[in-house]
């Protein structure tokens, strides 16, 4: 939860813009990727 012109929100809209969303969802993306391909080896 945030305030309304609050600290936290501040900073979330910073990484927002800065595109951390896509980069978390690139970072998720590989690791289940990567997770396929040892799952494979087993």
């Amino acid at each position: 939860m945030t305030s309304p012109g609050g600290t936290t929100i501040a900073a979330l809209l910073v990484l927002e813009t800065a595109g951390l969303r896509r980069i978390l969802m690139r970072a998720v993306e590989a690791a289940w990727r990567r997770s396929q391909e040892l799952s494979k080896k087993n």
